[in-house]
């Protein structure tokens, strides 16, 4: 029987492996924790649906979601936010949830949100659903809202007429909505959702706008997202179609639980509507 050889590794080598592995882990701490929850990617997609009326051909939706005030996001932060926002001259803008965190605001936070986003423009409208941290700060975060000229759409809906006689129907849900905003809708409705796995509970759409996930916070190469959540555990990353529903998830501005993002830097969507 022939002798195995033993492989022996050498102390110091194995010093040397261990230190190399340390510094790249703490290279990654810190990217993740001071670069990548900075700065602002803009994502612009085309949305195409032969359902909707040829006059909206390049009608423009500007999406943001998850500030979470006071984590990773500071009042530099959403200055640049507005800004960016204001850039892409939006027919509408709409923010699906959770411009609070769990920490405690103070008033020059308050006034802070209040003003960014009373400053953001849209030619049209400016709409909102309330996210789950929203919750705690309930009345706060509608006299926020009001202040700034959002437009909180609690489980309700709004036709929106642009030089149309045919609407969009914009509807906006919380986590126990009414399926009969849906049962008798004969328009073009874009649906907008904190959590992304509504999408399977709801029916007669055309578009699903939704937020939570982060992106994962951390995305792996070819792979997408890989922390998961109640309510973003099926849909994480940017886009799916879901039983012909097409479903565009923001990934974000701040951070939850963890205060780091990873290869998936705070962005804001710019959708250009299609019918062709």
């Amino acid at each position: 029987m022939p002798m195995q050889k033993t492989v022996k590794i050498r102390p110091r080598r194995f010093i040397k492996v261990l230190f190399l592995v340390l510094i790249i882990l703490f290279i990654l701490f810190l990217y993740a924790r001071y670069i990548n929850t900075k700065g602002l990617v803009v994502k612009e997609i085309a949305i195409i649906d032969e359902e909707l009326d040829g006059s909206y051909n390049g009608f423009k939706i500007v999406h943001f979601s998850d500030i979470h005030m006071g984590r990773t996001t500071d009042s530099e932060d959403l200055e640049l936010l507005t800004e960016r926002i204001n850039e892409l001259k939006a027919d509408i803008i709409v923010f699906t949830g959770d411009l609070f965190d769990k920490e405690d605001l103070d008033e020059n936070d308050i006034d802070t949100m209040t003003k960014c986003l009373k400053d953001m423009e849209a030619r049209l409208f400016k709409v909102a659903v309330a996210g789950d941290y929203d919750q705690y700060y309930e009345d706060q975060y509608q006299t926020i809202l009001n202040d700034s000229d959002f437009i909180l759409l609690d489980n309700t809906n709004m036709l929106i007429y642009d030089n149309s006689s045919v609407p969009i129907n914009l509807v906006g849900l919380t986590d126990d909505f009414d399926s009969e905003l849906f049962e008798e809708n004969n328009y073009f409705t874009i649906t907008l959702v904190h959590k992304p796995d509504t999408v399977n509970d709801i029916t007669n759409i055309n578009i699903v706008l939704a937020g939570h996930s982060l992106g994962g916070q951390i995305k792996i190469p070819f792979v997408g997202g890989i922390i998961k959540k109640d309510g973003a555990n099926t849909y994480i990353n940017d886009y799916y179609n879901v039983d012909e529903k097409q479903l565009y998830i923001s990934n974000g501005i701040g951070t939850e639980r963890f205060s780091f993002r990873l290869f998936n830097k705070p962005s804001i969507s710019l959708y250009r509507l299609y019918n062709y």
